[in-house]
């Protein structure tokens, strides 16, 4: 019983360090030098098909309405954002996100994001 014991915990503190490392890359959240980051919740999301790229996977342009809560880093925004993303599924809804934004010529784009619960972080400098 005491060598299976050892050997279970063994396991685990070798185990460990792999996934709070990789959990650790995975909050981190790149954005370019002229994105703005906000913290908000997403509602109303409305999927449109991607178009004649062949794609077959489903993926499509999804539009929704942000609800900004703080700017972390960029310009003020309004309180409710229009904005677009490219995914398979819609986002989580009212759900508080830390999201990277790029403006287009079509309003803001989601480029990158992550939920709050997750504790993500900026990367140290923008790329």
């Amino acid at each position: 019983m005491h060598l299976a014991s050892v050997t279970l915990s063994i396991a685990l503190l070798t185990a460990y360090p792999a996934v709070a490392h990789a959990s650790f890359d995975d909050r981190i959240l790149q954005y370019g030098c002229s994105d703005t980051v906000v913290v908000g919740t997403v509602t109303d999301n409305v999927y449109g098909p991607e178009g004649s790229t062949g794609n077959l996977l489903g993926n499509g342009w999804i539009s929704a309405s942000l609800h900004v809560g703080k700017v972390v880093r960029g310009e003020q925004l309004p309180a409710i954002l229009p904005v677009s993303y490219f995914a398979r599924t819609a986002m989580q809804r009212n759900e508080e996100v830390m999201l990277v934004l790029k403006q287009t010529a079509g309003g803001y784009e989601i480029r990158a994001g992550e939920l709050m619960r997750e504790r993500p972080m900026l990367a140290s400098r923008c790329s």
